[in-house]
C-alpha cells in the first residue's frame, strides 16, 4: 500500500509539473499577444492622427488653389512645401500600415495604405476610408 501511495504521489507531482509548464507557456503567449495588441493600437492612433493631418494639408492646398483661381495668387514655394508635406504624410501612412501588418503577421499587400483595410484587386478606392489605391495596394 505504501508503494502504491508513493507511485500515486509521483504521478500527481509529474502531472502538476506538466500543468505548470503548460500554464507558463500559455502566460507567455498571452503576454506576447497583449504586447502585439497594444502596439497595434498605438499604431492605429498614429494612423488616425496621420489621416487627420493629411486631410488638413489637403484642405489647405485646396484653399490655396482656389485663392489663386479667384485672383489671390498663392506663393508657389508655400504650395510646394504643402505638397511635399502631403507626400511625407502618405509615405508615413504606408510605413505605419506596413508595421501594423508585420505585427499582425500579415502582408501589407492588398491593404489600404491610409487605413489598413483589406482591398480587392478591382478596387480603385478603399471601401473603408475612400483613399485612392495605387496598383501595388490591390
Amino acid at each position: 500500500m505504501n508503494e502504491q501511495l508513493r507511485q500515486l504521489l509521483q504521478c500527481v507531482q509529474k502531472t502538476a509539473g506538466e500543468f505548470a509548464d503548460t500554464a507558463s507557456d500559455a502566460a507567455y503567449g498571452v503576454r506576447g499577444k497583449a504586447w502585439e495588441l497594444a502596439s497595434v493600437a498605438k499604431l492605429n492612433i498614429r494612423a488616425a492622427e496621420n489621416k487627420a493631418d493629411t486631410g488638413r494639408a489637403l484642405r489647405e492646398v485646396g484653399e490655396m488653389i482656389y485663392a489663386t483661381h479667384t485672383g489671390t495668387p498663392t506663393d508657389s514655394d508655400v504650395l510646394l512645401e504643402k505638397l511635399q508635406e502631403i507626400d511625407r504624410l502618405r509615405e508615413e501612412a504606408e510605413a505605419i500600415q506596413a508595421e501594423i501588418g508585420r505585427l499582425k503577421g500579415q502582408e501589407a499587400e492588398n491593404r489600404c495604405p491610409t487605413c489598413g483595410a483589406p482591398t480587392r484587386a478591382e478596387d480603385a478606392f478603399c471601401r473603408e476610408c475612400g483613399g485612392k489605391l495605387s496598383k501595388g495596394d490591390q
